[in-house]
């Protein structure tokens, strides 16, 4: 059975060998998909924006090889970055 999140939460994306913290900031198709947007701090650093899928028992990268798109100076994105940032979860 999957949590319930909603946008702000913040979930722990897993991947084979390590796990990242990252805030929810779009649920929209987590109910009918299991999917969703998430931004997380990459190792330089840098707010990114990623898909995220509940698979099983936990939250994967739905595209192990993309890393996701920088949203550092999106404006919409300003709040999730900040808190992501600052570790504030």
């Amino acid at each position: 059975m999957r949590p319930k999140i909603k946008t702000g939460y913040p979930v722990v994306i897993h991947d084979k060998d390590s796990s990242k913290t990252g805030i929810v900031c779009n649920a929209d198709n987590y109910e009918h998909a299991g999917q969703l947007d998430v931004v997380y701090v990459d190792p330089s650093f840098k707010a990114r924006r990623t898909t995220v899928v509940w698979r099983a028992t936990r939250f994967e990268w739905l595209d192990p090889a993309a890393p996701g798109i920088n949203v550092e100076s999106d404006p919409a994105m300003e709040r999730f970055v900040t808190t992501v940032k600052n570790g504030r979860y």
